[in-house]
Protein backbone atom coordinates (compact mmCIF):
# COMPACT_ATOMS: atom_id res chain seq x y z
CA UNK A 1 0.00 0.00 0.00
CA UNK A 2 1.14 3.59 -0.67
CA UNK A 3 1.51 6.67 1.78
CA UNK A 4 -0.30 8.98 0.72
CA UNK A 5 1.90 12.13 0.45
CA UNK A 6 -0.26 14.51 2.02
CA UNK A 7 1.21 17.72 0.82
CA UNK A 8 1.13 16.85 -2.33
CA UNK A 9 -2.69 15.92 -2.14
CA UNK A 10 -3.19 19.46 -0.85
CA UNK A 11 -1.71 21.11 -3.76
CA UNK A 12 -3.98 18.94 -5.94
CA UNK A 13 -6.50 19.78 -3.64
CA UNK A 14 -5.98 23.57 -4.38
CA UNK A 15 -4.88 23.11 -7.79
CA UNK A 16 -8.63 21.79 -8.12
CA UNK A 17 -10.43 24.68 -6.77
CA UNK A 18 -10.13 26.89 -9.65
CA UNK A 19 -11.13 24.12 -12.15
CA UNK A 20 -14.42 23.31 -10.25
CA UNK A 21 -14.87 27.26 -9.92
CA UNK A 22 -14.62 27.62 -13.93
CA UNK A 23 -17.09 24.36 -14.29
CA UNK A 24 -19.60 25.67 -11.71
CA UNK A 25 -19.82 29.32 -11.61
CA UNK A 26 -19.20 31.08 -14.75
CA UNK A 27 -18.16 35.02 -13.93
CA UNK A 28 -17.14 34.39 -10.12
CA UNK A 29 -14.14 31.87 -10.58
CA UNK A 30 -12.13 34.36 -8.38
CA UNK A 31 -14.19 34.91 -5.51
CA UNK A 32 -15.16 31.03 -5.94
CA UNK A 33 -11.10 30.26 -6.09
CA UNK A 34 -11.10 32.56 -2.81
CA UNK A 35 -13.61 30.78 -1.28
CA UNK A 36 -12.60 27.15 -1.78
CA UNK A 37 -9.20 27.28 -1.10
CA UNK A 38 -10.08 29.53 2.00
CA UNK A 39 -12.43 26.26 2.99
CA UNK A 40 -9.43 23.68 1.90
CA UNK A 41 -7.30 25.57 4.84
CA UNK A 42 -10.04 25.54 7.80
CA UNK A 43 -10.41 22.00 7.01
CA UNK A 44 -6.88 21.08 6.30
CA UNK A 45 -6.43 19.03 9.76
CA UNK A 46 -9.55 17.07 9.49
CA UNK A 47 -8.38 16.29 5.46
CA UNK A 48 -4.87 14.87 6.89
CA UNK A 49 -7.31 12.36 9.67
CA UNK A 50 -10.04 11.39 6.89
CA UNK A 51 -7.36 10.81 4.03
CA UNK A 52 -5.02 8.49 6.36
CA UNK A 53 -9.04 7.20 7.64
CA UNK A 54 -9.57 6.41 3.72
CA UNK A 55 -6.06 4.79 3.33
CA UNK A 56 -6.26 2.48 6.17
CA UNK A 57 -9.56 1.41 5.00
CA UNK A 58 -11.32 3.34 8.11
CA UNK A 59 -13.50 5.32 6.12
CA UNK A 60 -15.24 4.83 2.80
CA UNK A 61 -15.73 7.16 0.27
CA UNK A 62 -19.32 7.45 1.21
CA UNK A 63 -18.54 8.34 4.78
CA UNK A 64 -15.76 10.89 3.44
CA UNK A 65 -18.68 12.56 1.26
CA UNK A 66 -20.75 12.63 4.67
CA UNK A 67 -18.03 14.06 6.37
CA UNK A 68 -17.73 16.75 3.79
CA UNK A 69 -21.07 17.56 3.64
CA UNK A 70 -21.29 18.26 7.03
CA UNK A 71 -18.18 20.46 7.14
CA UNK A 72 -19.14 23.90 8.32
CA UNK A 73 -16.18 24.99 6.78
CA UNK A 74 -17.55 24.06 2.92
CA UNK A 75 -21.34 25.94 3.82
CA UNK A 76 -19.53 29.45 4.82
CA UNK A 77 -18.09 30.51 1.03
CA UNK A 78 -18.35 34.16 2.12
CA UNK A 79 -17.32 36.04 -0.78
CA UNK A 80 -19.76 34.00 -3.03
CA UNK A 81 -22.50 35.30 -0.92
CA UNK A 82 -21.53 38.89 -0.67
CA UNK A 83 -21.09 38.28 -4.06
CA UNK A 84 -24.89 38.03 -4.58
CA UNK A 85 -24.76 34.78 -6.19
CA UNK A 86 -27.96 32.65 -5.42
CA UNK A 87 -28.14 29.39 -3.19
CA UNK A 88 -28.52 27.29 -6.23
CA UNK A 89 -25.29 28.19 -7.87
CA UNK A 90 -23.10 28.12 -4.09
CA UNK A 91 -24.49 24.53 -3.85
CA UNK A 92 -23.16 23.56 -7.41
CA UNK A 93 -20.22 24.77 -6.56
CA UNK A 94 -20.13 23.37 -3.01
CA UNK A 95 -20.82 19.71 -4.39
CA UNK A 96 -18.44 20.36 -7.20
CA UNK A 97 -15.60 21.04 -4.17
CA UNK A 98 -16.81 18.21 -2.10
CA UNK A 99 -16.80 15.53 -5.06
CA UNK A 100 -13.64 16.93 -6.31
CA UNK A 101 -11.76 16.08 -2.86
CA UNK A 102 -13.22 12.37 -2.77
CA UNK A 103 -12.15 12.02 -6.14
CA UNK A 104 -8.78 13.33 -5.23
CA UNK A 105 -8.16 11.60 -2.17
CA UNK A 106 -9.63 8.22 -3.04
CA UNK A 107 -7.39 8.42 -6.03
CA UNK A 108 -4.50 8.93 -4.36
CA UNK A 109 -5.46 6.07 -2.32
CA UNK A 110 -5.48 3.91 -5.32
CA UNK A 111 -2.04 5.09 -6.79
Amino acid sequence: MNVINFDQLYENLRSGVESVAKESIDGYVSQATRDGKNALQEIRSNLVRWATEVETGALTGEDLQFLLQEETALEELTSLKEAGLASVQIDKFRNGLINMIIGTVTGAVKA
